[in-house]
């Protein structure tokens, strides 16, 4: 069962997703469509809504966690829009994160040559050119799904997933840039390498990026890498 519900100045339709939780998937489906998610979800972790413990963004919905079962849909929509209805929020300005990658360290660099047409330099230039949005998080802890790859060098997944990708590998999934916070079986194809993580499961929170945060890249060398990356052990 769908029902509308408004939030955001955007109609949302809302669904259940099992006993506990809601989907709301947005109605919005031009490229404004992840800036409506991020300020939304911003709007709703700023509302007390009774019972919600878990706000999850993805790229075209947001589900909603609860601490109880839920009612009928239109009391759960009742309740969250005269929560939100009269807020005024001003969003504050999205961390910006830099991540510094060595190309060096790519493993699928005639895969995605072969599929753009483009030379290794090229592919490099316009990685590095990218505006990018963390759309979300997911499906490890840590990875990270960017918005904003250029046209020019999207590139599909791997047809046959490797097993193990290393910790820090920053690849191509289709239209996105990504990069894994931790060593993983994964299909997405790997240019680079970065020294840096987002997930430490020794600091609260364990992870210190959020969806609609920015990420610039910048080029290292190899030397560069091995630098950072033993100062970063060093410091866990």
């Amino acid at each position: 069962m769908l029902k509308l519900l408004h939030l955001n100045n955007a109609k949302w339709e809302c669904s259940f997703l099992g006993e506990q939780a809601l989907l709301l998937t947005s109605a919005v489906g031009d490229d404004t469509a992840i800036e409506v998610i991020h300020s939304s979800t911003y709007m709703l972790n700023h509302a007390n809504i009774f019972g919600m413990v878990d706000i999850i963004p993805a790229y075209q919905s947001i589900a909603l966690v609860y601490d109880r079962l839920l009612e009928s849909l239109d009391q759960e929509i009742s309740r969250i829009e005269s929560q939100i209805s009269d807020k005024s929020i001003t969003m504050p300005d999205p961390a910006k994160h830099r991540l510094p990658v060595c190309y060096e360290m790519g493993l699928d660099w005639k895969a995605v040559e072969d599929h753009t047409g483009l030379p290794k330099d090229a592919i490099i230039k316009y990685h590095l050119n990218g505006n990018y949005i963390i759309a979300m998080m997911g499906f490890i802890p840590g990875f990270i799904y960017l918005s904003g790859l250029d046209k020019k060098i999207h590139c599909p997944r791997r047809e046959n997933p490797r097993i193990e990708i290393p910790a820090g590998a920053v690849g191509i999934g289709g239209s996105q840039a990504g990069m894994y916070s931790l060593k993983s079986p994964g299909g997405w194809q790997i240019i680079g390498q970065t020294p840096h993580s987002f997930f430490n499961p020794r600091e609260i929170p364990p992870v210190k990026v959020k969806a609609g945060d920015r990420c610039v890249f910048e080029r290292i060398t190899e030397a560069e890498f091995r630098k950072i990356r033993e100062g970063v052990n060093h410091d866990r």
